[in-house]
């Protein structure tokens, strides 16, 4: 029975553009999350209401062979950090510890992908700055916020247009 939902969680449904919808990417970050951490992590809704500071961000570039190309991102605060520190240990105080869960999260897209008959997807290496897809060549964008604990993390899946 449980086979079922986690099936469920793991092929995101996807528009014309290969975007997956906010829930369908919560799903795939707080399988990741809950498997890496034990930690339960909720959908909240599609964007972060109102004016919310993130200290740090995670992002992970694709591509593949057709020139499409697009980011998995992830921004969160430092409290956020320090509560997986005293729950985790140490190693969860650094951003890479939520920059790993996040790109296991990239690549299970990818492979959901590929399973789909999509062109092999490649992650890039992961910049720790802010270097999200530009708006100008953006075919469109999904992000969910999700709750952990008392905090909240925003993740955004950006695809850009076909280049060369």
């Amino acid at each position: 029975m449980l086979a079922g939902k986690e099936a469920m969680m793991t092929a995101p449904e996807t528009g014309s553009l290969g975007l997956p919808g906010s829930k369908e990417l919560a799903g795939l970050f707080q399988e990741e999350f809950v498997r890496a951490t034990g930690i339960a992590a909720r959908w909240a809704a599609e964007r972060v209401q109102g004016q919310r500071r993130h200290e740090h961000t995670w992002v992970v570039p694709f591509g593949d062979k057709l020139g499409t190309r697009g980011t998995f991102s992830l921004h969160w605060d430092a409290d956020l950090q320090r509560f997986l520190a005293g729950r985790l240990g140490a190693n969860a105080a650094r951003p890479e510890y939520l920059g790993v869960i996040l790109r296991a999260t990239a690549g299970r897209w990818a492979d959901w992908r590929a399973l789909r008959g999509s062109p092999p997807v490649r992650l890039g290496p992961s910049p720790q700055a802010d270097e999200s897809a530009s708006e100008s060549g953006s075919l469109g964008s999904s992000s969910a916020a999700l709750i952990i604990d008392r905090f909240v993390l925003e993740l955004v899946f950006a695809l850009e247009a076909q280049g060369a």
